[in-house]
């Protein structure tokens, strides 16, 4: 005799099962019922919620269905089915889930943990252009491309990024940026960082003015080596042989000139463009770049920074239109300096 299709304990049908009337349960519990017409539509929204929050864990982290059970991840998703329930948007619903897939994903209780879950609960409060604010200063301030090569490819990847978010952008008025500051989105800064600036920080060797041993003095020890390049028809202009900080440190590396770091880095970094001239040139790869700068500007951006909370909803916000965007919002938070 031959018994088969034994199972023992619970399977993964069982598991998404009771994870699904963990959280309606959750929500039942909590939610205030104003009126049997309004809880019955808030139960509905709640129920697509949670099961399509369901069917992306179960695509992405199987496991993570057993978090259903912890204190923590039951207070942000109520958070979020409430969120959701409030008002059935559906770009909301989708930067909910990926807010909470970040906090379930995080297995410790850091910064990224502590964001994403206070970024649920901020998230309802905002409309699509408060999306497309972060999401755009995000794009334009915290990344970076690797295999950057030229300032067509740059340009290029910047707008094919930012692009899906400018409709969105265009409806936003500058009062929109303190109402972020208040929600705890943004801060106000005393100097601006415009896009142009942001590349050329970024970029430093593809936006460079080169230098001259009479222009750099100091720098004329760098001529000769292999962490320098001519550049251009001049014969005493030089430029440094990197695009990028972390290129050059490689390349120190790779050729031991450990004592002309400090002099290699500094050299790199302030022989950069002015940060007009470096959106004029990359407007100039892409025009429809140009327009963008410009509204970035008026709405006064520039002078404002996401903060931690700020950009675990651009994350989550990029998240949902970038199907391809894995960066782990851990590595924006880090407080590790890059290479």
């Amino acid at each position: 005799m031959q018994a088969e299709n034994i199972h023992l304990g619970l399977d993964y049908r069982d598991v998404k099962e009771i994870s699904r009337d963990t959280a309606m349960e959750v929500f039942e519990k909590n939610f205030h019922k104003l009126s049997q017409v309004a809880y019955s539509v808030a139960r509905e929204r709640a129920e697509e919620f949670t099961s399509n929050f369901i069917e992306v864990v179960q695509q992405r982290t199987p496991d993570a269905l057993e978090h259903f059970q912890d204190p923590g991840t039951q207070s942000a998703l109520f958070s979020a089915q409430s969120g959701y329930a409030k008002t059935g948007d559906a770009d909301l619903g989708e930067v909910l889930i990926e807010l909470l897939m970040t906090r379930i994903s995080a297995s410790v209780r850091d910064t990224s943990q502590l964001a994403s879950s206070y970024a649920v609960t901020v998230a309802e409060n905002l409309s699509s252009h408060h999306f497309a604010i972060l999401t755009c200063s995000f794009v334009l301030k915290q990344l970076s491309y690797g295999g950057v090569k030229s300032v067509d490819s740059l340009a290029r990847q910047i707008l094919e990024t930012i692009e899906p978010f400018v409709d969105d952008l265009n409806n936003a008025e500058p009062v929109d940026l303190d109402y972020l500051t208040g929600l705890g989105c943004t801060i106000a800064t005393t100097s601006t960082l415009s896009p142009g600036r942001c590349s050329g920080l970024n970029y430093p060797g593809l936006f460079t003015r080169g230098f001259s041993s009479r222009e750099m003095p100091d720098s004329a020890r760098l001529i000769g080596t292999p962490l320098v390049r001519p550049f251009g028809p001049d014969s005493d202009r030089y430029k440094i042989n990197a695009l990028t900080k972390s290129e050059l440190r490689d390349l120190i590396d790779r050729v031991v000139i450990h004592d002309m770091s400090d002099l290699a880095l500094q050299t790199l970094q302030s022989s950069v463009m002015h940060e007009r001239e470096i959106e004029r040139i990359l407007s100039q790869e892409q025009e429809d770049l140009a327009p963008i700068f410009a509204r970035y500007s008026d709405l006064g951006i520039n002078a404002y920074i996401n903060t931690a909370i700020g950009t675990a909803i651009a994350h989550a916000n990029m998240r949902r239109v970038h199907s391809d965007f894995n960066l782990p919002l851990t590595s924006l938070l880090s407080e590790k300096p890059p290479r």
